[in-house]
């Protein structure tokens, strides 16, 4: 997902329910860097410029920053081959090179994204057709083109795949594509789209996922690289239920894929389930070796499993009796103590009108680390909002010390 694309809340309580009906995922824990009290590296933030580089100047103020597929898009989409993994680790080794104490990189484990080299790379091999799904044999028509023609050239994949969220080459009926190819889009031998990975496949894939893509050097195999934001999910109504909260990102089946993905593929509802807890398995040992690597991923964060990125936000005194009196609970301790708190600051266009209330609350809930950013769904930090001094500049001792 691009963050700015107005993802609601909506993906917490999905996480919640696939946590409590498979515990699947690691607990959230805190990072394995130890604690950060500091708190103009107390902040995190999502980084997106797809019409060039991020300014690493803005991006070295944050204690994490963290690198969205759509970062240079419209560079990397006009590369020949499209090049996106390479540039955000690029970005990334910019950004520690200025003084970022921790980058992050975009990673998608449900779909299977092709202007990403190493997913490009095994798309065209046919050694691992068993990695991705495949359209329907025999169907006569889909919901979604199985080619695709560009400058008279025709490409078609036997691999399921949309366009949801996929560069092209503007047209009359598509005149702002996400992400403009001039000319042609080059996805090397294959149509440019969203594949999806088939978690059915078992440790073949669990392994590739592992060392080719979460450990490789264009992610945690870098030395300038710390995360990951790990992005969409699979839902089963077998598994999560039929309940007005699940499974509704359009449907139960891949997150933001084309509404009839399951016909076109020819799915079963228990087909569903069974990639459902294919990738909950694989997304457990990715987090297992991101933890092993002494790194770390946004779904580690309190409340923020399930490719989520939804910050606490305290307007009012309403809002901040209940956040305070949650993190106070007695009995169970303060939830935030053994994972961190991510919490938002609110602007207005001009000015942080609660950023002093803020900035007190974080300190009060907080634990070991903490992160403190944007209030939206997403945190991307524009760029075009100051800095408050609040929280980057000087600040009154007491609160520096209220730990």
């Amino acid at each position: 997902i691009s963050v700015g694309d107005g993802m609601t809340s909506s993906r917490l309580f999905l996480g919640i329910g696939l946590i409590i009906g498979s515990f699947a995922f690691l607990p959230p824990q805190n990072p394995v860097w130890g604690p950060v009290w500091d708190l103009s590296k107390s902040t995190i933030a999502m980084a997106i410029n797809s019409s060039g580089p991020y300014n690493v100047a803005t991006a070295a103020h944050f204690g994490i920053m963290s690198y969205d597929w759509s970062n240079e898009k419209a560079q990397w989409a006009n590369a020949r081959p499209m090049d996106c993994e390479e540039r955000l680790a690029a970005q990334a080794e910019r950004t520690y090179k200025y003084g970022g104490p921790h980058q992050f990189v975009y990673r998608n484990l449900v779909k299977a994204l092709p202007w990403y080299s190493s997913v490009r790379k095994i798309l065209e091999n046919p050694a691992y057709e068993g990695f991705f799904l495949k359209f329907k044999e025999g169907k006569k028509t889909y919901h979604v083109p199985p080619c695709t023609t560009q400058n008279g050239v025709t490409k078609c994949s036997k691999f399921y795949h949309d366009q949801e969220q996929t560069p092209q080459v503007p047209s009359k009926e598509n005149p702002n594509p996400d992400g403009a190819c001039d000319k042609y889009c080059d996805c090397g031998s294959v149509p440019c789209g969203e594949y999806l990975f088939d978690h059915r496949n078992g440790s073949m894939l669990t392994e590739w996922l592992l060392n080719e893509y979460v450990l490789s050097p264009t992610a945690l195999g870098s030395p300038y690289i710390d995360g990951l934001f790990i992005d969409d999910f699979w839902c089963s109504n077998i598994i999560n239920g039929t309940q007005n909260w699940n499974c509704n990102d359009p449907v139960q089946g891949p997150s933001e894929i084309d509404p009839h993905s399951q016909e076109d593929m020819g799915l079963s509802d228990e087909d569903i389930a069974a990639i459902t807890r294919g990738w909950l398995f694989n997304m457990k040992r990715v987090q297992e070796a991101i933890v092993k690597a002494k790194g770390y991923t946004w779904s580690l964060m309190q409340y923020q499993q399930n490719a989520n990125a939804n910050p606490v936000v305290i307007n009012n005194s309403t809002q901040c009796v209940a956040s305070l009196t949650s993190a106070c609970a007695p009995g169970i301790g303060n939830p935030y103590w053994q994972a961190p708190l991510l919490m938002g600051m609110t602007y207005n266009g001009t000015d942080w009108p609660t950023i002093r209330e803020q900035v007190a609350a974080f300190l009060l809930m907080r634990g070991p680390d903490a992160y403190l950013g944007f209030g939206i769904w997403g945190m991307e930090w524009s760029g075009l909002q100051p800095f408050p001094q609040f929280v980057w500049g000087q600040r009154p001792v007491q609160l520096e010390n209220s730990t």
